[in-house]
């Protein structure tokens, strides 16, 4: 786990200054493990901070995932997602109630056969698996 204090020195070697503004986004990305959206992020960060601009929040969103501290997803729910958790892993989203949970696993193991892979140099990995959650299961007739 992230601490607020290892991520802001990882911005400054980055060349980024620590606001009080930015320091309450990193310090709610690590409080929020549900892969929070930025209108989530703005919502949380604002009841501190009255002043906050939608837009201090996406281009700090934005400049935490340029440097590499937090991931920007796309899983099909139709908004983008927030992850501070960068190192390789899935995601298992729930259809019924749109909880998002991490699924940690080795991309390298991920059994391809050769004819699919054929020369192709993998760069990343995503994988979102799909279904419900033991809460939502239909049931089944």
């Amino acid at each position: 786990m992230h601490s607020i204090d290892v991520l802001c020195q990882q911005l400054r070697a980055q060349g980024r200054r620590i606001t009080p503004q930015r320091r309450a986004i990193i310090q709610a990305l690590l409080e929020d493990g549900s892969h929070p959206t930025a209108e989530q992020i703005y919502t949380r960060v604002r009841k501190g901070m009255p002043d906050l601009s939608q837009a201090t929040v996406y281009n700090t969103l934005h400049e935490l995932v340029e440097v590499g501290i937090l991931a920007e997803l796309d899983l099909g729910l139709g908004e983008r997602r927030y992850d501070i958790t960068t190192t390789a892993h899935a995601h298992m989203v729930c259809l019924g109630c749109g909880q998002i949970y991490d699924v940690h696993y080795d991309c390298n193991k991920l059994a391809l056969s050769l004819e699919h892979v054929n020369g192709f140099q993998i760069l990343d990995c995503a994988v979102i698996l799909r279904g419900y959650c033991a809460n939502c299961t239909p049931e089944l007739n």
